[in-house]
């Protein structure tokens, strides 16, 4: 017989106690990590869900705070502005789809930019360097031949023919903000069919031949787009051209008898890229020159005159031009890469081939009072009373304190910003769901260390101080996230801030 003997208490007998308990264990870390992730999943969510409505609230904040200040601004009246000088017909196409069509295909690695515009190559290389840092640019292209091959694929694509230059679209902004215009341009048939009616153009028009007009192709890209393995870091355009009347200046002759009888209130002057990298002689170039400057002396004292800055490659072209025109200026527009160019230009005589398309206001800041301070070193005939420097994320706009001439520098900054917004996303009617704020809740004067730091109030957002002799507005800008157009943006908001910055 076999006995079994129990301690009191005790189970002696074969038990699962043990793989119960590690069971219960296993379980419980399970409920445990299910708990925490589940957690950390709703934490999660709830950040996302708060930083897309703080956002989107700071958003639309900033769009109600320039639009209440917008509402305010009382439009300029009898004003009368002359625009030059030339213009072009325009095709839009995407950059990817118009190398496509040519049958090219993206080099393993970027060559080095060249200083003109020969061959295919050329051209590949020079857009590669500007797309993948997201920066605008025009160059002049030295070969017929290539030229009419990349204009040939370009009008394959099935463009419309717009009426384009900087001339032409300033021209037309301010014309429908309510100016009286007249535009310095070639009164030629292909062109005043395109033109809006309220454009003036001085003299009889003329109908030339269909092909001889001077065509200028506008290579969009968008951010993120990639082209092989490069990828561009903000949407431009590269623009290509190969001018034959342009560089000729022929719109300053054509309104120079008019403008006794116009009396223009302001003079807007720009375009002159097409005659950088031009293949001129030197008794063509300092034709060109006096022509300009000849022109600039003629004008009355009454008459502003703004100078409006390009993308300029050759150093010693740029350096003539701003030694002619700059005397003459009262007022100066810019981008973000236009600025540092134009300040090393006249401190080295050389031009920034690339500069960077983000700038730091601060950084914007340091170079224009650096830029301030040497032009008011040089002879001048005319007083410097106006800066605007327009950036993707800002408008900043210099206003001489003493001047008279202006307005507050606060109705150009709110209305070139929110035309930014409209005009790129093709849409009057301000979208917070398309637009982002890149600018942080403040920024420094300086990269000085230690500089002021002023911050952005987002239902108030303009900011104006005073700095040395001038008065300084910034106002943010929604950047459109669902671009419709780049090309002529610059224009129209320079054709907007002139117009409401007038007294």
């Amino acid at each position: 017989m076999v006995l079994t003997r129990r301690r009191q208490g005790v189970d002696t007998s074969p038990s699962s106690t043990e793989p119960d308990r590690k069971r219960k264990i296993t379980n419980t870390g399970m409920r445990y990590s299910a708990i925490f992730f589940l957690s950390l999943s709703i934490a999660i969510i709830g950040f996302l869900l708060y930083t897309t409505y703080q956002r989107h609230w700071r958003v639309n904040a900033i769009k109600s705070g320039l639009i209440n200040i917008e509402e305010d601004i009382a439009i300029p009246k009898n004003k009368r502005v002359l625009v030059g000088v030339g213009g072009c017909l325009d095709v839009f196409v995407r950059a990817v789809d118009l190398f496509d069509a040519l049958g090219i295909s993206p080099p393993p690695s970027i060559g080095s930019p060249p200083a003109l515009l020969h061959t295919m190559g050329d051209v590949v290389d020079e857009f590669l360097t500007f797309f993948v840092e997201g920066a605008a640019a025009e160059r002049y292209v030295q070969s017929e031949e290539l030229f009419l091959r990349i204009r040939k694929a370009a009008l394959s694509l099935g463009p419309e023919l717009k009426l384009g230059g900087n001339g032409p679209v300033i021209a037309k902004r301010m014309a429908m903000e309510g100016a009286e215009v007249l535009l310095a341009m070639q009164n030629e048939k292909i062109y005043r069919d395109r033109i809006d009616p309220e454009v003036k153009l001085h003299g009889e028009t003329v109908d030339t031949e269909a092909e001889s007009f001077d065509l200028h192709i506008i290579m969009e890209f968008e951010k993120g787009e990639s082209w092989g393995p490069y990828t561009s870091d903000r949407a431009n355009r590269y623009i290509l051209h190969r001018d034959v009347h342009n560089p000729s200046l022929k719109g300053l002759d054509a309104v120079k008898d008019a403008i006794s009888q116009f009396q223009p209130d302001l003079f807007v002057f720009g375009g002159l890229q097409m005659l950088d990298t031009y293949p001129f002689t030197d008794d063509e170039l300092n034709e060109r020159m006096n022509q300009i400057e000849d022109f600039l002396r003629s004008l009355p004292s009454t008459t502003l005159v703004h100078f409006e800055m390009a993308s300029f490659v050759n150093a010693r072209f740029l350096k003539r031009l701003t030694d002619v025109i700059l005397p003459y200026s009262d007022s100066l527009g810019m981008n973000e890469q236009e600025l540092p160019n134009l300040r090393s230009v006249i401190q080295t005589g050389e031009t920034v081939y690339i500069s960077d398309s983000k700038v730091k206001i601060s950084r914007t800041m340091d170079d224009t009072r650096e830029l301030v301070g040497v032009l008011a070193k040089l002879p001048r005939h005319r007083e410097l009373s106006r800066i605007h420097v327009h950036t993707l994320a800002y408008q900043a706009v210099f206003t001489l304190t003493s001047s008279a001439r202006w307005k507050s520098g606060i109705t150009t900054a709110v209305k070139s910003s929110l035309t930014a917004t409209r005009y790129v996303c093709g849409n009057e009617n301000i979208d917070i769901s398309k637009s982002k704020m890149i600018l942080d809740g403040s920024f420094s004067l300086s990269a000085i260390p230690g500089a002021k730091r002023i911050p952005i109030i987002d239902n108030t957002p303009v900011s104006c101080w005073e700095d040395g002799s001038f008065e300084v507005c910034l106002a943010p800008v929604l950047v459109c996230t669902q671009i419709k157009q780049t090309g002529g943006g610059g224009d129209n908001l320079t054709g907007v801030g002139l117009f409401y910055h007038l007294q």
